[in-house]
């Protein structure tokens, strides 16, 4: 039985929702599990008495949040001493065309590359949008930019931005949670 860390940033949610699936995996497995959402992470969280770490972050106007570079350069060392794996949610990684796909990985590829990292295993998945819960204002800038760039998305394989869609791959996270776990 290992001890495991899932850290994580999210943004309206679903990356939340992503690493508690996360957890409930490796429970069923017999690991211990502690989530910790670093947006409110205390400097008191000792990640040395882990014997893995998971850090996942959402993707928002093309970057990972502050809080998740924040924690991977306070903990870096530790880091690098365990197994560890990235998690980026965001929507570039569901776009059907190379383009679009490969927006995704210059994402993810900046990130480590600004915290100086390199995690085990890499995983990218598709978050969600909730069109309906954003303000008048947010889906008005969102409906104009679908407008003004819908050839650019149409070429690269985005989604309609004008729904509410999980994008998330159930299935692949679980292929990746299987991953980690052999690690551990």
């Amino acid at each position: 039985m290992s001890k495991v860390l899932i850290a994580y940033s999210t943004g309206e949610g679903q990356t939340a929702k992503i690493c508690r699936a996360l957890s409930r995996q490796f429970q069923e497995a017999s690991h211990e599990v502690e989530l910790s959402e670093l947006q409110s992470h205390h400097p008191e969280l000792n990640v040395q008495r882990f014997d893995a770490i998971i850090v996942a972050a959402s993707v928002h106007a093309g970057k990972h949040q502050k809080s998740a570079a924040h924690f991977v350069t306070n903990n870096i060392d530790v880091l690098r001493s365990k197994p560890t794996a990235f998690v980026s949610v965001g929507l570039a990684v569901v776009a059907t065309e190379a383009a679009g796909r490969k927006r995704a990985d210059e994402q993810v590829s900046s990130f480590l590359k600004q915290v100086d990292w390199e995690p085990d295993l890499i995983e990218t998945l598709g978050g969600a949008f909730r069109y309906s819960e954003f303000s008048a204002i947010k889906r008005w800038i969102f409906r104009l930019s679908q407008r003004l760039f819908r050839k650019d998305l149409d070429r690269q394989g985005w989604p309609d931005v004008t729904a509410d869609n999980e994008f998330t791959d159930w299935d692949e996270l679980r292929r990746f949670g299987t991953a980690f776990a052999a690690k551990l």
